[in-house]
């Protein structure tokens, strides 16, 4: 399956890698870009090897909550949904967030 990233996704995994970047080192910030890139690209090949996000997860728990779907980069969580024959990324936020409406949805 083709793996598509949402440009609030992008938008996430920009102030994750600009703030580890800021906090340790460029170079640590783009090895962390690289690795959480890496795993979203490989749900392309198992998109349905992630389990469900669990409902303690969520903030408020959305309306297609039976379709988001999660791998774990520690310390990091993607939220992925699969559309046809296509990976949508929705969300990537540190594990311990709560995943909110703006990361359920594609925006």
């Amino acid at each position: 399956m083709n793996v598509h990233w949402s440009p609030h996704a992008e938008s996430l995994l920009d102030n994750i890698v600009i703030g580890i970047a800021t906090e340790l080192s460029v170079d640590d910030g783009l090895h962390w870009e690289g690795k959480l890139r890496a795993a979203a690209t490989g749900i392309g090949e198992f998109p349905f090897a992630g389990p469900t996000v669990p409902a303690e997860c969520f903030h408020t728990i959305p309306s297609n909550a039976d379709r988001l779907r999660q791998i774990i980069v520690k310390p990091y969580r993607i939220v992925y949904e699969t559309v046809g024959d296509e990976v949508h990324i929705l969300s990537i936020r540190h594990s311990r967030m709560l995943v909110t409406m703006d990361d359920a949805v594609w925006s």
